[in-house]
């Protein structure tokens, strides 16, 4: 039977696109074992997986972040990066020492657990795929914006990359062999959570579209008593930070309650774990703490977000077009890839005013240009392979999809 790993970084965002692969491996019959966090312990185990927990030197708690990872505390912008970059590297030892004492046949690795680095090096070693939860880097998009990009990029590479590529390398020995980021490239396959419509055009690189796979029922996420509201026939906006940039909710979800205050449209809000100020909200707000997209997607007609690569494809899988506007983690590639791929507006910004978010809200709904392009990118996205068909392509070494 063949025996497979499940490395995924202990966040909401990361297990949940994962969950849906490893409850279908179970189902199929295989050997599973997730390595995570002990926060999502028990989420694996209820899909019937074995869970090897990461040692205390490379878990953390998603909802404290500052509180469980040493150091991190008071960092901002690209000094936050920077740390954040050499914290995944320096957790690779660590990884290490689970995912070696269990012998597996195929390792789908999260693409920020840098024992991936490591192990795709190796002579011998099992299959390895890349889960692929985040934007495909590096590429950047040709012409005028992307050559801008490109000379950013160039000239803030070494500073904020730099510690965490020296300490890549003195882990494997002296030389990493390639850039620490760059590892999926040299996997046997990224599973990649979204279409081509949505990612940059990346010639050779190793990437198998398969869709989004996250699933939120209410099952999961109970209806509020509001949910009624939705069909009261005024456009439905639904305003969200995600689950890791959600401190503040001063950058993105008070604005665009502000903003659309006194528009014709319902806006419904998810904190996410995070906190709205005090005081009265508009009467055309409706606020909850998590959702089930599955059923609120479809009552939508734009989605603002701040970029979780996961949220925004569930968004495109449904056909709604978005206003993005992100730039921690991830989210400024997501913003571009959102402007790029016409499905919506998308600024590589920490916040936004509430006339510029009232303004892009507008131009989304009023514009069918928009929402005829997101309803491509769900069409490219229904035409995927099927579940069954990703599991053969995990399974099954000599098979393959494009």
């Amino acid at each position: 039977m063949t025996r497979i790993l499940v490395c995924v970084q202990p966040a909401r965002g990361h297990a949940g696109p994962t969950k849906p692969l490893v409850e279908a491996l179970v189902g199929s019959g295989y050997e599973v074992t997730a390595v995570t966090g002990a926060r999502y312990r028990e989420t694996f185990e209820r899909l019937g997986a074995t869970v090897a927990l990461l040692p205390p030197e490379a878990d953390f708690d998603e909802t404290d972040l500052d509180g469980s990872i040493p150091g991190r505390a008071g960092k901002r912008g690209l000094e936050l990066a920077r740390f954040e970059l050499a914290n995944f590297v320096r957790a690779m030892p660590h990884q290490l020492s689970v995912i070696d004492a269990r012998d597996a046949d195929v390792v789908l690795c999260d693409p920020l657990m840098m024992a991936g680095l490591a192990l795709v090096r190796r002579d011998r070693r099992p299959r390895v795929l890349t889960l692929g939860f985040v934007p495909f880097m590096p590429p950047v998009p040709t012409g005028p914006p992307g050559r801008f990009r490109g000379v950013v990029l160039k000239t803030l590479a070494p500073w904020v990359l730099g510690p965490a590529q020296k300490l890549a390398d003195d882990l494997l020995g002296g030389d990493a062999g390639m850039r620490f980021t760059d590892w999926p490239l040299h996997s046997d396959g990224v599973l990649q959570m979204t279409c081509p419509g949505f990612e940059y055009p990346r010639p050779g690189a190793p990437l198998h579209f398969i869709g989004p796979t996250t699933v939120s029922a209410a099952s999961e996420h109970p209806l509020p008593p509001w949910w009624a509201d939705l069909d009261g026939g005024r456009p439905v906006v639904h305003v969200t930070q995600g689950t890791i940039a959600n401190d503040e909710l001063g950058r993105l979800v008070e604005p665009t309650i502000d903003a659309l205050a006194e528009e014709d449209v319902l806006v419904v809000a998810t904190t996410c774990g995070g906190r709205l100020r005090p005081g009265p909200l508009p009467e055309n707000v409706r606020v909850a703490e998590f959702l089930p997209y599955d059923e609120l997607l479809p009552r939508c007609a734009a989605v603002v977000s701040n970029g979780g690569y996961g949220g925004v494809n569930h968004a495109l899988r449904h056909g709604v077009p978005l206003v993005v506007v992100g730039a921690s983690e991830d989210k400024r590639e997501v913003a571009a890839r959102v402007a790029w791929s016409g499905a919506g507006i998308g600024r590589a910004r920490a916040s936004a005013s509430p006339r510029k978010l009232r303004r892009a809200v507008r131009a989304v709904l009023a514009d069918p240009r928009y929402r005829d392009r997101a309803r491509e990118l769900a069409a490219e996205m229904a035409a995927g392979p099927t579940m069954d068909e990703v599991i053969e392509l995990i399974t099954a070494p000599c098979h393959s999809l494009s």
